[in-house]
């Protein structure tokens, strides 16, 4: 290849922004995918092991440092814009010193968090003010990542080492007790640790607003036929919906539906910080581990739920739920991945090998999906993938 022909493909590969793809969250994904194969194909393998070992962890020390000098957010408040090293350091409480900040922004700016206009100047990029800015929920994701994520991907291999190699599936001892200070499992962390909780829950709200919402995916409309609205029965229950995300899709779809038909569970600290209309949304604090109090329901929904747990416990939820609905009215809806028997995406297993990490659950197969639910006492409708092929609804009824 001529060096203008490796100019020319430069200059493409750079010409491409996202704003090419308008309303396609699809086609940028497809995209993004293809990316990732181009650098796979062009890096060499040390050139790989370099960055997943040398790279990657200090530019999160960076990213989290700066976080915690309060930067990220200092700066998006002021505005953005260019600003030299020494007004940057200006922005920090407490102030770091100003060459420490240059060899951080150095970096950050080769792996184009920020971008360098000139010596000792630098401009933030969409990512950087995204983390300033509380609203993305994009600082939470990395200070999750900071509390719990990666002590718990860098503990596996020797967790496993020491169990040999077995498939964990104890929920109460695992891999991530094994490195909590306490020896508490994931969910005991966020309980007993509030800012591990603030972390985490707005991770959870980021990651549910950038995939498809669920009313995209199966059309609720369908429930509205033979629906039971006038006697106070519930429409929808969100089963563990957190503060609030899913259960407001379904509400922008049907805002005329009778004020409490639609309502959200979660244990009460996360229903304290619910983000729903009162008025038309009913906020009930429910530890799905007991039996369901909202009977009779025309749907009940999870979405990311049954992830979490190791089919033992994920089994008890599913029978509380199948207790409380009404054979030949009832509905289950379950939003989760299904891995297909090939070409799992990255997010699919990222996700898959997260789950064995910090709380010994997975992601399921078809084949599992299946069988758990039978189990529980279900007969599965049908499976409706979702356009961004990560997740799919599982509509099942009372066997």
């Amino acid at each position: 290849m001529s060096n203008t022909q490796a100019q020319e493909i430069i200059a493409t590969l750079d010409a491409v922004q996202p704003q090419a793809f308008g309303e396609s969250e699809v086609e940028r994904l497809q995209v993004r995918a293809a990316a990732r194969r181009l650098l796979a194909r062009l890096e060499t393998p040390y050139e790989r092991a370099w960055g997943f070992c040398f790279e990657h962890p200090v530019v999160f020390a960076a990213l989290q440092t700066c976080i915690d000098l309060g930067l990220w957010k200092a700066w998006t408040a002021a505005g953005g814009g260019e600003r030299s090293v020494e007004e940057l350091v200006k922005l920090t409480s407490p102030t770091i010193e100003t060459n420490l900040l240059r060899r951080f922004f150095r970096l950050l700016a080769a792996f184009y968090v920020v971008e360098e206009t000139g010596e000792d100047i630098f401009k933030p990029t969409p990512f950087s003010y995204a983390i300033g800015d509380e609203s993305t929920k994009v600082r939470a994701s990395l200070q999750a990542a900071t509390y719990q994520y990666i002590a718990a991907g860098h503990n596996l291999p020797s967790y496993l080492a020491k169990t040999a190699y077995k498939e964990p599936t104890g929920f109460l001892s695992n891999n991530y007790t094994d490195t909590d200070r306490d020896g508490l499992n994931f969910f005991g962390r966020l309980q007993k640790s509030p800012e591990y909780y603030e972390a985490f829950t707005g991770h959870m709200e980021a990651w549910t607003a950038w995939k498809t919402p669920w009313t995209k995916v199966y059309d609720t409309t369908q429930l509205l036929e033979g629906a039971k609205l006038d006697d106070g029965s519930a429409f929808v229950v969100d089963v563990g919906g957190n503060t609030g995300i899913d259960i407001g899709h379904v509400l922008a779809k049907h805002p005329g539906l009778p004020a409490g038909s639609l309502v959200l569970q979660d244990l009460p600290e996360i229903i304290e910080k619910a983000q729903v209309d009162v008025t038309k949304v009913k906020a009930m604090v429910h530890d799905f581990f007991l039996p369901q109090p909202v009977r009779g329901s025309r749907a009940y929904f999870m979405h990311a739920v049954l992830h979490d747990w190791p089919d033992d416990q994920a089994h008890q939820l599913l029978v509380h739920t199948r207790e409380g609905m009404t054979r030949g009215y009832s509905k289950l809806f379950v939003y989760d991945i299904v891995l297909p028997p090939t070409g799992a995406s990255i997010s699919q297993t990222t996700m898959d090998v997260n789950m064995l990490s910090l709380l010994a659950a997975a992601e399921r197969t078809q084949e599992a999906w299946e069988r758990l639910l039978k189990e529980a006492g279900y007969r599965i409708v049908k499976f409706w993938p979702d356009p961004q092929q990560y997740e799919m609804v599982i509509e099942a009824e009372v066997a």
